[in-house]
């Protein structure tokens, strides 16, 4: 399964875009192609804006085109700087023909800017850009081409002044382009029907990534930039800012009319009817999986954005002009205060010249209010029980006094007269996005363990109140689902009697939509589900398994989940699969990290077995001990999973993986409890042949009775400078024996390190039953929930020190 969903991932058509931060030095050009390098898909599309600052650079060059000297000067300037960009990017070898091709475009400029030829200047920096790319990533042995975008993407400039794309022509163009391996795309130019020079506006680049998503009909956009999540307002004002891993698709278009430096309206409109994932990635931290725009509109995100020196525009009842279409005309933002039905529009001062020439064109001549404003808009969440204005908000909004104060369903605007300060604006923040920690919950299997987890999950969230919500938002098992963050834990049996069935990609969906931080409490014993984790962490889930199954997959996919573990920065307990609430594996983790150095660990891993082999004394068959253990829930639902030694061996691969060991189930050597071929049978033919069972335990019993010794189940790993040494079988030991000593269900764990060589570590204590497995579980969920309240104290303390450093109120 690991390999197939590698596979699905490499062949997947994939637009990466980057930024001209990402691109602003020579090892930024590099770092960029170690990262493209570094993803599952070996050819891509790639689309690029101008390295840093270039493109300011060339238009404060044709600003000067009136003053020559001052002209040549910075043209001078300018051609060093890149001159310089290009020979640090390149190697010697590579960087002369590249040379040529830039002074060719540096040497036009002057007749260019003199024909008013703009953008044909301003091209250069994107031109530059796919140039050093495609270079260094030829260097790297890739197939790479650079593409000038104005060789295929076409556009109609509409009466407004916006301009609409040519689908179907920009499309025939581009397809005899492609070639194998990347194809790098000038980000920002591309031409319109009379075949001159255009550009998409500021932040176009993003714009043409999408449009290219678009046009080859990508599964995936990728916006690299220098963020690594879209944030609930902006994190240089408000350092405790919610970064976000999922923004809904409405919200995103709203929160980007609303001018956000991250997002962009026109960015999505390509994507609008095309199914393709939009993520915003960091360029400087690629590990992070970023913040992904999904197309589920349940996912519960607000933001607080603020724009400065802003005006407020009152329009004449006769407008027909839309603040859409006066922002994608003018390429700034320009939106409609909320409530108002589009007749009172804001926009920052400093673009106010150019709004009132454009509406001027169009007859339209508004009122603008002789006062600047500090702006701040509440972009609400979905939830409607949600987007009521918190009382303690409220309250601070009328010591406040705004000038004034618009609002609707979807958001809340406020104009203040003076500007707030950063730490007004933190408190603001603070006040409509609470920061209670909360853990949403979802647990998967309700039979013995499960029932007992839940029925300590009420407590745990009475010992937890006012420090963090564990709220259960999710339940399901084989048959039924309950998919609602409303569900009362002490009345669970009754609202999952009622749940309907529920397809595997419900789940996904379900977890991809519920908010941060969120985790899966695996409480079956189902394979399949387990095989399942690696699709199921990359919804941004933490994940709690007492399911053996998943820790024990074959390396492959083992391996796979981790990755995905680690890419999604959640964490994996897997503390009951070994010894149920016993704490080894944490034992393990710390004489590790504490720089131990284990050298065996054997014992007595399972309980069912303990307790057959403690409580058998010949007195009865075997099989009738087996069923006693059975109703009881001490054993697997087939107890023959204990019998054949399979789930002791699965324990020591738990341990073994625990140590970083590489082993697979099959390099550990098994003498199952059960006669051969019993195994294989239904569990009515097994029980009909019972008695080979009974028989094979009657007389392995009454030999080590006649020897004055007992019988136990015993597994030892042992980690060797040839190599790690794993076996399961039975044993018979004398009564003065360690593993010899113990009550019925005991596990043993006798750990033999380089601390405890002499005088092993020895950890005993029940190994099995509902209650110490669900409360081992309670232990893992109480690791995560402190983790949790952790991160939120860190986030209050930034917060206060804001709060400490911010300016007073002038």
């Amino acid at each position: 399964m690991a390999v197939q969903q590698l596979s699905s991932e490499a062949h997947k058509v994939v637009v990466h875009k980057f930024g001209g931060s990402s691109l602003a030095t020579a090892e930024r050009f590099h770092a960029v192609a170690d990262i493209l390098l570094q993803q599952p898909q070996q050819s891509a599309w790639v689309v690029v804006s101008a390295p840093g600052d270039t493109t300011d650079h060339l238009l404060d060059l044709i600003a000067s085109a009136a003053d020559a000297a001052n002209f040549d000067t910075q043209r001078q300037q300018l051609s060093a700087q890149l001159r310089l960009l290009l020979n640090r990017t390149l190697s010697a070898q590579t960087a002369p023909q590249a040379l040529n091709s830039l002074n060719n475009w540096l040497a036009q400029i002057p007749a260019l800017v003199q024909a008013g030829q703009h953008n044909e200047v301003l091209a250069t920096g994107e031109k530059l850009s796919a140039l050093l790319l495609s270079a260094v990533l030829t260097e790297r042995g890739k197939e790479a081409q650079a593409i000038d975008a104005r060789d295929f993407l076409r556009l109609e400039l509409q009466p407004l002044g916006d301009a609409q794309v040519l689908w179907q022509q920009s499309a025939d163009l581009l397809a005899p382009l492609k070639q194998a391996g990347f194809n790098v795309v000038t980000g920002f130019i591309a031409r319109d029907t009379a075949q001159n020079s255009i550009t998409l506006g500021r932040n176009g680049s993003d714009y043409s990534a999408t449009i290219v998503g678009a046009l080859i009909k990508a599964d995936a956009v990728h916006i690299w930039t220098d963020v690594d999540a879209i944030y609930s307002a902006d994190p240089r004002k408000v350092p405790s800012a919610r970064a976000y891993r999922q923004v809904p698709w409405p919200l995103a278009i709203r929160l980007a009319e609303l001018g956000n430096p991250v997002l962009h309206a026109k960015t999505l409109n390509p994507l609008a009817q095309h199914p393709a994932e939009l993520i915003v990635r960091s360029s400087y931290e690629p590990q992070q999986p970023g913040c992904r725009v999904s197309r589920q509109s349940a996912i519960e995100v607000q933001f607080v954005t603020d724009l400065a020196e802003a005006v407020l525009l009152t329009l004449p009842a006769h407008c027909k002009v839309s603040p859409q279409q006066a922002a994608a005309a003018l390429q700034f933002p320009v939106f409609a205060a909320p409530a108002t039905q589009g007749k009172q529009w804001l926009v920052a001062q400093k673009n106010l010249d150019a709004l009132l020439q454009f509406l001027g064109q169009q007859q339209i001549y508004p009122r603008v209010s002789s006062e600047q404003f500090y702006a701040v808009a509440w972009l609400k969440p979905a939830a409607r029980q949600q987007r009521q204005l918190p009382l303690q908000a409220a309250h601070w909004l009328e010591r406040q006094q705004p000038a004034h104060s618009f609002q609707d369903d979807e958001l809340a605007l406020w104009l203040f007269s003076p500007a707030l300060t950063a730490n007004e604006l933190t408190e603001l923040h603070q006040l409509l996005l609470p920061t209670t920690v909360r853990l949403n919950i979802v647990v998967a299997g309700t039979g013995n363990v499960g029932s007992e987890f839940l029925s300590l999950l009420a407590k745990q969230q009475q010992t937890y109140a006012g420090q963090i919500e564990l709220r259960l938002a999710g339940l399901f098992n084989s048959r039924q689902a309950v998919f609602s963050d409303q569900i009362n834990v002490t009345e669970w049996q009754q609202t999952l009697a009622v749940a309907a069935p529920y397809q595997k990609q419900e789940l996904l969906d379900y977890l991809t939509g519920l908010p941060d931080p969120k985790v899966l409490v695996d409480i079956t014993p189902s394979r399949s589900f387990a095989e399942d984790y690696a699709e199921i962490v990359r919804t941004g889930c933490h994940l709690i398994s007492a399911n053996k199954q998943g820790v024990t997959l074959p390396l492959a996919q083992y391996q796979q989940i981790v990755a995905a573990v680690a890419e999604q920065q959640v964490s994996w307990q897997a503390n009951t699969t070994c010894g149920a609430g016993l704490p080894v594996q944490r034992l393990l983790q710390e004489l590790q990290s504490s720089g131990d150095h284990i050298q065996q660990i054997s014992g007595i891993f399972s309980g069912t077995l303990s307790w057959l082999l403690c409580k058998y004394d010949g007195s009865a068959p075997f099989s009738e001990f087996v069923l006693q253990a059975q109703a009881e829930g001490l054993t697997e639902p087939d107890p023959r999973d204990d019998l054949s030694g399979k789930d002791v061996q699965r324990k020591l691969l738990v341990l073994a993986r625990e140590l970083g060991l590489s082993l697979d189930i099959n390099d550990i050597t098994l003498t199952p409890l059960l006669p051969a071929g019993l195994d294989t049978l239904s569990w009515d033919e097994f029980w009909a042949r019972r008695h080979e069972l009974d028989q094979a335990l009657a007389d392995t019993y009454a030999k080590a009775q006649a020897a004055g010794k007992v019988l136990r189940y015993v597994a030892t790993l042992a980690v060797t400078p040839q190599g790690p040494k794993a076996q399961v079988e039975l044993l018979t030991v004398s009564p003065e024996h360690p593993l010899a000593a113990i009550q019925a269900c005991d596990n043993v764990f006798v750990i033999e390190s380089d601390w405890y060589q002499a005088n092993p570590l020895v950890l005993k204590g029940p190994g099995a039953g509902r209650q110490v497995t669900a409360g081992g579980i309670h232990a893992d969920l109480a690791i995560l929930a402190r983790q949790q309240i952790a991160v939120a104290k860190a986030a209050r303390h930034s917060q206060a020190q804001a709060a400490a450093w911010a300016n007073p109120r002038a």
